[in-house]
Formats: structure tokens, C-alpha cells, sequence
């Protein structure tokens, strides 16, 4: 099974956090948890290769790592980059399956991209926190139903699945369940995992900034 982790650059990228943070500060951050997730990915026993949609040219880092392809994308938009994705996966690499992972879930853990994977059987769907966005999908196959991303998603994802005539199952993960789109998604996280790095580079972030709120 590929992953595909479509990841979108600031400053249109995390233009939510744009009130609290400068564009340099959330290209730090952006790439900080686009890393946690890739380093996941690679150390998931059912995981054979990711597949990294973006239109940021500045992932030259990837491409020294196995496993990894680079899709280029001219669109900034989320749901266009994961259908031309899954498009890709399924002509270009053969992939029956694929699993879509968000480029910022700082809490993910390999433990649980892989029970995702054990538990799966035609459509698989993960809800944020709040039961209203969705923080993972595993389609088989890639394409098999119209993918919607607008922050409602998790509702519009299961209707979808059903109107395509397949059975899409919810599975609730904790450390799929944390995403950072706002401010206060950031300071959640944070909280939750004090001593993770997302927690560290908003510290040394505060450091240099004394008009964001201190890391404690």
C-alpha cells in the first residue's frame, strides 16, 4: 500500500495560523510536522512507498530517502492535488489501494498507520477530534469515491463512499485525530505532547518572538 501526503507550502499553507505567526514561523512549523508524518509512514510495516503531492519546491530533502516520490502539482487545491494523486497511483504505480494521510498530524504514530491498514476493507475513514473534518482515508480503490476537503469532510466522505455503492468504515485514532490548522489546534497539541518536537519548535519559535505565548 502507498501513502499519499498531499503537503501545501505557506503562505498559502496554514493561512489559518496567519494571525499569530509570520510565513517564515509557519514554514517552520508546516515542515516540522510534514517530517513527524513522513518519518511515521516510513517506519509503518504496511507502508511500501510514499507518494508527496505538493507545488512547493522545496523538498529537495525527500528525494535522498527510499520510498518516497515527489508529484509535482500546479493546484493549490486540496481535494484537485489528492484526486491527481490517487490518479497517479493507480495508473502510473499499479497501487489497488492507498492510504491518504494529512501533512499535519504531529501526534501520528507507525503503531497506528498500521492497525489503520489491518482494520481496512473497502473504504476506510478517519474523523478528526470533532467528528467534522477528516484526517485519513483508505480507498480501494484510489479513486473510488469523490473526495471533498472543506473542513466538513467526514460526513461528505461517508455519503460519497455510499453513493458509489461501497461500505466505508469509521475508525476513530487518537494520534490520527489531532490536526493544526488554528491557533488553538496548535496550542492543544502542544499540550497534549509537551515533549514532542511540534512543542520544541514552537518553543524556539517563542524564543525569538516575545509577542507569541510561552511553551511551558
Amino acid at each position: 500500500m502507498w501513502a499519499i501526503v498531499p503537503y501545501k507550502e505557506p503562505p498559502f499553507g496554514k493561512s489559518r495560523l496567519s494571525n499569530r505567526l509570520t510565513p517564515s514561523q509557519r514554514t517552520i512549523l508546516a515542515a516540522t510536522m510534514l517530517d513527524i508524518v513522513i518519518e511515521a509512514l516510513l517506519r509503518a510495516k504496511h507502508v511500501q512507498g510514499i507518494l508527496l503531492v505538493s507545488d512547493s519546491t522545496n523538498l529537495a530533502e525527500f528525494t535522498l530517502k527510499e520510498n518516497i516520490i515527489i508529484l509535482e502539482t500546479q493546484t493549490t487545491n486540496l481535494r484537485d492535488a489528492v484526486t491527481q494523486a490517487s490518479r497517479f497511483a493507480s495508473k502510473q504505480l499499479r497501487c489497488p489501494t492507498t492510504f491518504i494521510v494529512p501533512a499535519d498530524l504531529p501526534l501520528i504514530s507507525p503503531e497506528d498507520i498500521d492497525f489503520a491498514i489491518t482494520q481496512h476493507e473497502q473504504v476506510t475513514i478517519i474523523p478528526d477530534a470533532r467528528l467534522k473534518g477528516t484526517n485519513g482515508i483508505i480507498a480501494t480503490p484510489p479513486n473510488a469515491f469523490e473526495f471533498v476537503f472543506n473542513g466538513q469532510s467526514y460526513q461528505h466522505h461517508q455519503h460519497n463512499a455510499q453513493v458509489a455503492g461501497l461500505h466505508p468504515k469509521s475508525l476513530q485514532i487518537d494520534t490520527f485525530s489531532y490536526d493544526v490548522d488554528t491557533f488553538d489546534d496548535l496550542m492543544l497539541v502542544i499540550q497534549m505532547s509537551p515533549d514532542s518536537r511540534t512543542a520544541a519548535v514552537y518553543r524556539n519559535l517563542t524564543t525569538h518572538d516575545s509577542s507569541l505565548p510561552a511553551c511551558n
